[in-house]
């Protein structure tokens, strides 16, 4: 029997690239905003201990959350970069939920289209060195010169683009994030970190549904695709 997980979904940022004038976790989708529907996902999933937010420490619309006083729901406030706000979150679930060596799973608070199907493949995954939901490139990637042209052709068939959850032992992870920013390496997701402390997670086949909402054309996908899926 897998043991329940808590979650982690960093919610602090802004989403400049949306411009729209506050952090796209709060545009609207289907009625609900963005970072409720995320939350939605996990909420009394008998594979989900609990669900921790990071949110900005300024953040005036929290308080309108339809989660605000659900007992599975908790928050804290986030750090200024992913990195920081994962720390503090993996912090508090080792203190308040005495959360050690158990695995986590983090997730994007924009991607509101994570599937039940997803969830279960990463969550059952046993890998030692965890593992993260991916999707394998079916494009032809391109790799650039330092003048923005043509440089070469990548090889697809090794080439994965990365999705949330990812899942990691909690004390691992905190180590692995505070190494790489002691060592100003840039995270740009949980994995880069374990990475640079020499791990190699498991892949775990996600799904295109499970976009990331980062530009307003996002916005526009994630609505078609949530009529979809509902």
């Amino acid at each position: 029997m897998t043991q329940p997980l808590w979650v982690i979904i960093p919610a602090a940022g802004v989403g400049q690239r949306m411009n729209a004038g506050f952090p796209k976790q709060y545009l609207s989708l289907a009625g609900d905003t963005i970072l409720d529907r995320t939350i939605a996902i996990f909420i009394d999933h008998p594979l989900i201990a609990g669900i921790l937010v990071g949110l900005g420490a300024d953040d005036g619309y929290w308080q309108d959350s339809k989660w605000l006083n659900h007992r599975q729901v908790s928050t804290f406030v986030g750090g200024d970069t992913r990195s920081d706000t994962v720390q503090k979150g993996l912090r508090f679930l080792h203190e308040q939920h005495l959360v050690g060596s158990q695995s986590v799973l983090v997730h994007d608070a924009a991607r509101p289209l994570l599937t039940a199907t997803a969830l279960e493949r990463i969550v059952e995954n046993t890998h030692p060195q965890g593992a993260i939901l991916a999707i394998p490139a079916r494009d032809t990637v391109k790799r650039q010169t330092d003048a923005g042209k043509v440089h070469s052709t990548l090889d697809r068939n090794h080439i994965w683009l990365a999705q949330t959850p990812q899942k990691f032992p909690a004390d691992a992870l905190y180590d692995a994030l505070k190494k790489a920013s002691q060592h100003a390496v840039e995270i740009t997701d949980e994995c880069s970190a374990m990475e640079f402390v020499g791990w190699n997670p498991d892949l775990v086949v996600g799904e295109s549904s499970n976009i990331k909402v980062t530009l307003p054309e996002d916005l526009l996908i994630a609505e078609a695709l949530f009529s979809q899926l509902h």
